[in-house]
């Protein structure tokens, strides 16, 4: 069963702190696993995330067009999810093993 892991951000004040949530999901054993990357319309934030994580096979990257809020970024992260089950983490928090 396909899980999806949800992390969304803003700012690029919390960049390093969102990298960390997101390397934590990606060091993830479980198999298969999706990460979908959402950027609350910030688009330096954005062009970032697409440099460091675009590439990555199992990582959607999406950008709201404007600022709409967490609630808005995570239904919309939930429905660019393919997984079975959706997972959400704040951007200031890391999975454990």
């Amino acid at each position: 069963m396909k899980v999806s892991v949800v992390i969304c951000t803003y700012s690029m004040d919390r960049y390093e702190v969102f990298c960390d949530a997101v390397d934590s999901v990606l060091e993830q054993t479980y198999e298969p696993l999706e990460v979908v990357l959402v950027v609350d319309g910030n688009e330096t934030v954005y062009e970032r995330v697409i440099a460091e994580y675009g590439d990555i096979d199992n990582v959607v990257c999406h950008n709201n067009d404007e600022n709409r809020g967490i609630s808005y970024s995570r239904t919309k992260g939930a429905e660019l999810a393919s997984g079975e089950i959706v997972a959400l983490i704040d951007d200031d928090e890391t999975a454990e093993p």
